[in-house]
Formats: structure tokens, C-alpha cells, sequence
């Protein structure tokens, strides 16, 4: 996994030191900008996991900065975490208005300084991993998924839900109805999930009508079935012609596979497990074997 980047804008050498020590410590990676125009620049180079912001500094100001940040399509997820010597209340208003997405007051404890930075960013994450069509975790969240599971090292089973010739029935049914099917599809699965693992199973949108689910193997096969029943008592109500339509379900498991590999042979298992799948032309599943 990447290093998180942190972009600190401090014009004091003192703070901006103390603060890059503690979060270096906690294994992050942090540049310095000594005033606003610097900060700007950083962020726009690097793309950083967050922004911890100075309102007082050279140049161009912290509030400026926000504004600036939030008012470009670009970079308005940067989280921003303001810091100021202010304490006002309406100091903390004007800050939060510009676009500051947490605001803390100087002197400040380190510890709470550190858990507000991780919880910016843990938010930050997950919103920016969402799939905008059916609000799942999107491809990147799915990477990091499987990534935690090959580090458990427990067996995890990996299924690919997809519907065969979605593509032409959205072209006939039109956009909107068929983005609306699609998140339709994603609340099904995430309700299969729950059903079979009393809450423990992953859900993920890779985009179209490709999903991706993670789940115990001692729940894959209640999973496989719930998700293939509701698919059909859901197909006779769609739309148009849904009768081209079938869903196909290819799994692999994370058995004996490896961080550093592990998520390559993890992608040509589910590959070829799904080609076997559609090549039988009807919904089914397939579950990847060395045979």
C-alpha cells in the first residue's frame, strides 16, 4: 500500500518540526510548504491524504487556501485540517466556512492532533473509494480489501458477480433506468451478504454491472444461492426485455497465495473461472480449480 502523504503549511519552524515528527513517527509521509502559495502548489504535485493547514501565514493565508482548494473541482476532497493560534469562536466559523473539515486551536495535544488526522483521512478514503453510481466501495477500496485479506492469511473466498448482456439492455432501456437497476443490483448483493454472514461479508462496485464480494467460505455457498434466487424473482419485473439477461458468479479463494503475488493469481483465477462461467450461457456459478 502507498505511503499516506501529509502536505503540512506552517510558517513556524518550531510546530511545523513537532508536528512532522509526530506524524512521521506514525508512518506517514510529510512535505512542508512555509506559506499559503507553497501549500497550493504541494497539493496540486502531490496529491495528499490531507492538508494540515496554518491560518496565519505569508503570502496567501490558510482561509484563502481553503477557499481556494474546496472551490476547485480538483482538489475540494483534500480534507483540511486547520490550525490556528485564534480561538474564537467566530475564528473556528470563519475557518470551517472557507472549507476546513476540522479546526484545532494552538497549543494542542499531540495524541488528539493524531487521532483527528487519521480520522480525516479514514473518512476522506472511503468517500473518495465509493462507486457514484451504487455508493459501494469502488475499485481502489476493493484492491485494499484483498490486500487485507491475503496479509490475514485466512482463507477468504473472492467472488466476481456479473450480468451477462447488460450492456445492450441498458442501450435499449436508456441511461437513467438502467444506473437505477445497477444500484438495484448493489443493494441486492449487500443484502445477500448480510443475510449469509450475519454482516461480515464485503461488497464492491467495480463498475457496471461488475461486482465484486469477499465472504468466509463457510457462507459462500448460502451467498451464491440467496444472490441467485433474488436475482431471478428480480429479473421478471424488469424493465423492456430482460430476458437476454443472466448472472454469472466466477470464485476464487485466497488459499495459499502470497501479499506480494497473491492479488495477480487472485485476478487470473476469477478470469478464468468467469469465462467458463458465460461460455455456459445461463445463470450459474463457477468456482476457479487447478483441473
Amino acid at each position: 500500500m502507498l505511503l499516506k502523504k501529509i502536505v503540512i503549511a506552517e510558517d513556524d519552524d518550531a510546530i511545523a518540526h513537532m508536528v512532522n515528527m509526530a506524524l512521521g513517527d506514525a508512518g506517514f509521509l510529510c512535505l512542508r510548504a512555509r506559506d499559503g502559495d507553497e501549500a497550493l502548489k504541494l497539493v496540486k504535485a502531490h496529491d495528499p491524504d490531507l492538508l494540515v493547514l496554518d491560518v496565519m501565514m505569508p503570502r496567501v493565508d490558510g482561509l484563502e487556501v481553503a477557499r481556494r482548494l474546496k472551490g476547485d473541482v480538483m482538489w475540494s476532497r483534500t480534507p483540511i485540517l486547520m490550525l490556528t493560534a485564534l480561538a474564537g469562536v467566530d475564528n473556528q466559523v470563519q475557518g470551517i466556512e472557507a472549507g476546513a473539515d476540522q479546526y484545532m486551536s494552538k497549543p494542542f495535544d499531540l495524541r488528539e492532533f493524531g487521532a483527528r488526522v487519521k480520522a480525516l483521512i479514514r473518512a476522506a478514503r472511503r468517500e473518495r473509494n465509493r462507486n457514484p453510481t451504487s455508493n459501494l466501495p469502488g475499485s481502489r477500496a476493493i484492491d485494499e480489501e484483498i490486500e487485507g485479506a491475503l496479509k490475514t492469511g485466512n482463507s477468504t473466498a473472492v467472488v466476481h458477480i456479473d450480468i451477462v448482456n447488460f450492456d445492450a439492455y441498458a442501450d435499449a432501456i436508456g441511461i437513467t433506468t438502467s444506473e437505477g437497476i445497477v444500484r438495484d443490483m448493489g443493494n441486492l448483493l449487500l443484502e445477500a451478504g448480510r443475510t449469509a454472514s450475519g454482516g461480515g461479508a464485503f461488497i464492491g462496485h467495480v463498475g457496471g454491472s461488475d461486482f465484486i464480494a469477499l465472504i468466509a467460505p463457510d457462507h459462500l455457498e448460502n451467498f451464491l444461492a440467496t444472490v441467485e434466487k433474488a436475482f431471478e424473482d428480480k429479473r421478471a419485473a424488469l424493465p423492456g426485455d430482460p430476458s437476454g439477461l443472466s448472472i454469472v458468479l466466477a470464485i476464487a479463494r485466497t488459499d495459499g497465495l502470497n501479499l506480494n503475488t497473491g492479488a495477480d493469481e487472485l485476478g487470473r483465477r476469477l478470469g478464468r473461472a468467469m469465462k467458463q462461467a458465460k461460455a455456459v450461457g445461463k445463470s450459474n456459478h463457477v468456482e476457479w480449480s487447478a483441473s
